[in-house]
């Protein structure tokens, strides 16, 4: 099947933004919360364009554009995009760099497909990442958007991220509420969706923007994510939140806040912020206090969105499997930071610890690290 040019629309409109792509001091994207969770935008003096672009022009589906918006850039990008050939590739050229929300907004609005598939200029799409998730979204209406499975490439290797498979939209729903599941040059979206929305990337969101698209998503219709690899996601030293970690948390906070207020009314706020450095960012918890907090809060949540979602018992008891893991996760970071004493909260949430077994001896590696690491600080006289 061959893209379809002129008047009749293809079925997928792939949406890319790039700021001196070809090299120089590009910028411009977002990375939402979590390991691998969201996809930044345009990199560093990488040069990677021409490798993301090749990516897409090689798929085995090829009903679709690729819309790349180059907002601004002042390197050879220009040059780059006018060398390739190819009928399906569509070129909006920014006057200025206005950033990444307002270069996805501009790119969404010459969309045509029916479908939007997202991918940043320094991802890879697998051969057959369109052709799987147009076939997903055909044969399930109720998805508004399906994400596909990632690696993560680093330093010329490529490793497996750290979220927890599965791609279920009820676990997805889920993973949103405490982390980010999501790699944003992953996904694919019902065009139609966003007009129910009214608005695509919302300026106030900024580095977190996708975060908040995937959140406002969840009000029209289900979120998956496909257990195949399909995407590479490329990391390295230049990737533009790199510094910017701050305000991306920030607007993440906004986000995970609001949809806490209905499960936990005036704790929303300090939940959310939790949440979104220890659990999202892995900033390991250095008291008791802080990861009891972090704690009740999870099993609240929990048994909040549980109830609100209906779900039955067989489903939940597979959600706080899940939760269980990211809870020892959490915890055995705290333990091994250097307080071991940390344990005692850990076990302190009986329904999060019962919920999912260590491996052997992890626990117990665990707390001689944190043990050793406590002694070094004090031999050292750090705080501890």
């Amino acid at each position: 099947m061959q893209a379809m040019i002129g008047d009749v629309p293809p079925a997928v409109s792939v949406l890319m933004t790039t700021w001196n792509g070809a090299g120089g001091n590009g910028a411009g994207g977002n990375a939402a919360a979590g390991n691998g969770g969201g996809g930044d935008g345009p990199s560093r003096g990488g040069g990677f364009i021409g490798a993301a672009i090749a990516s897409v022009l090689a798929q085995s589906f090829t009903d679709f554009e690729l819309i790349v918006v180059d907002d601004g850039s002042t390197d050879a990008t220009p040059s780059v995009l006018a060398g390739i050939g190819d009928p399906r590739l569509r070129v909006l050229r920014q006057a200025a760099n206005g950033g990444v929300v307002a270069a996805r907004n501009a790119g969404l609005a010459a969309a045509r497909g029916r479908y939007v598939a997202a991918l940043d200029h320094d991802d890879l799409s697998h051969p057959h990442r369109l052709a799987r998730q147009v076939t997903y979204l055909d044969a399930h209406p109720g998805v508004v958007l399906v994400a596909t499975e990632i690696e993560i490439e680093a330093a010329g290797r490529r490793t497996a991220p750290d979220h927890p498979t599965g791609g279920e939209p009820a676990l997805i729903r889920w993973l949103l509420h405490v982390d980010n599941p999501l790699t944003w040059s992953s996904v694919m979206f019902r065009a139609d969706a966003v007009r129910r929305l009214g608005a695509f990337m919302r300026p106030a969101f900024e580095l977190a923007d996708d975060f908040d698209f995937f959140h406002r998503l969840l009000a029209i219709g289900d979120i998956a994510r496909l257990d195949e690899v399909l995407t590479v996601y490329r990391w390295h030293a230049h990737n533009t939140t790199h510094g910017r970690e701050d305000a991306l948390n920030a607007n993440a906070v906004k986000v995970l806040a609001g949809a806490y207020a209905p499960l936990l009314g005036d704790d929303a706020q300090d939940a959310a912020t939790l949440v979104i450095r220890h659990l999202s960012d892995r900033k390991p918890v250095r008291d008791g206090a802080t990861l009891a907090r972090l704690g009740g809060y999870l099993t609240r949540l929990l048994a909040g969105f549980g109830a609100a979602h209906a779900i039955d018992a067989r489903g939940l008891a597979a959600l706080e499997a899940v939760t269980g893991a990211i809870w020892w996760r959490t915890a055995r970071a705290a333990i091994r930071s250097g307080v071991p004493g940390l344990l005692r909260q850990y076990r302190g949430q009986p329904g999060l610890a019962a919920a999912f077994q260590p491996v052997p001896g992890d626990m117990v590696r665990a707390m001689a690290v944190g043990a050793a690491r406590r002694v070094l600080r004090r031999q050292t006289g750090g705080p501890g």
